[in-house]
């Protein structure tokens, strides 16, 4: 009986081949594992650039300290204030307000109020010195109006300030203040890598509380980082 010869290369042609698709397969199959195929760094701080576009609103009316707060003129020597929309995003839903009394002078720079936010407490600067004339007795009971109109209805204090085109000069306006929300939108991006997707809902929209999104241990700590820098 004729014997046949076996060839050792045939067999190694099909290990090849399977090596081949394996490779050719790898990042697909990575891709449904991880739930989307790694980007290079440049590509992920694109990404970021475009999310956070648009995240924070800043009235063109409005002057802002670097504390993340501001100031609305609503009469000749008369400043309404309250906190801007990046520190009502960053910290999230305050269970609390303080407030100082009508008669209470501040001063700019100094504690203006408090914000307690899941047993963490928050002072404010005030953006202009005088003194105080109205609280937002509403947002007091109601501290979601921060949350849902920071710049409308979440005012906090109105202010009688004798100085008050001077004082409105000393804070950001403009493209000044347009130049600062993007620093502080570029420490925001830093700490986000590489966790885009910790903080934003369906949607796009970032979470409420985006500092105890990206950390949940001490993110008091980076809270308060990111708003009180320059």
């Amino acid at each position: 009986m004729e014997t046949l010869a076996h060839d050792p290369f045939s067999t190694k042609g099909a290990e090849y081949l399977l090596v081949l698709a394996f490779l050719v397969l790898l990042p697909i199959y990575s891709r449904y594992l991880g739930g989307a195929p790694l980007l290079a760094p440049s590509r992920v701080l694109a990404r970021q650039r475009r999310l956070l576009s648009g995240w924070f609103r800043q009235p063109e009316a409005a002057y802002y300290h670097p504390g993340h707060t501001w100031a609305m003129q609503t009469a000749p020597g008369r400043i309404r204030i309250g906190v801007d929309d990046f520190a009502q995003k960053l910290l999230g839903k305050a269970q609390a307000i303080a407030l100082p009394e009508i008669g209470a002078r501040l001063a700019k720079g100094e504690p203006g109020w408090s914000l307690d936010v899941d047993a963490h407490r928050f002072d404010l600067p005030a953006p202009v010195t005088g003194c105080v004339v109205a609280r937002n007795e509403a947002a007091l009971d109601d501290p979601d109006m921060i949350n849902d109109d920071p710049y409308g209805k979440g005012w906090l204090l109105e202010m009688a300030v004798p100085a008050w085109r001077p004082g409105l000069r000393t804070l950001l306006h403009g493209n000044r203040a347009k130049e600062w929300l993007v620093r502080a939108e570029n420490a925001l991006r830093l700490r986000m890598i590489p966790e885009v997707g910790a903080v934003l809902q369906d949607g796009g929209v970032p979470v409420p509380g985006i500092a105890r999104a990206l950390a949940t241990d001490d993110w008091d700590e980076l809270a308060r980082d990111l708003l009180f820098r320059e």
